[in-house]
């Protein structure tokens, strides 16, 4: 192992923009798009279940967009926010991230949140840029 990575700010404006494209893919039924914010063996864990690798991923994001189990989220929007970024000690290629996160189903009186949690991630340089490693979503209720 080297030394700890450098978080720079491309970096960092790199994450965020992983951040948003894993929340416009999932709201929006892109199961390809989601399954690509993460690396080839990537793991989500959620309230919803445990998913591993793209396949497993992918499949989930295709359910999630078309199934009723998971109709209550697939009609709400991902806000998060306090986007926090660490280096990891020892490691060059990865690094962790913690942020806030609220899930707001839009309604005709305004909307209404169905989760107030925030996520636990490490994210990892690989395809030539900053995919998921590992996504934990822990409620904050």
């Amino acid at each position: 192992m080297g030394n700890a990575v450098t978080v720079t700010n491309d970096d960092r404006v790199e994450i965020r923009d992983l951040i948003s494209r894993y929340n416009k893919a999932i709201d929006t039924g892109d199961a390809d798009g989601y399954a690509n914010t993460f690396t080839a063996d990537g793991q989500f864990i959620g309230i919803v279940g445990t998913f591993n690798g793209r396949d497993e991923l992918r499949a989930f994001a295709a359910a999630y967009a078309t199934e009723e189990q998971y109709a209550d989220f697939a009609s709400a929007q991902h806000w998060v926010t306090n986007v926090v970024v660490d280096a990891m000690e020892g490691d060059d290629e990865r690094a962790t991230v913690f942020s806030h996160l609220q899930m707001v189903k839009p309604l005709a009186d305004g909307g209404r949140i169905l989760l107030v949690g925030h996520y636990d991630d490490i994210v990892r340089r690989a395809d030539g840029g900053w995919l998921f490693e590992q996504r934990i979503v822990v409620s904050d209720a």
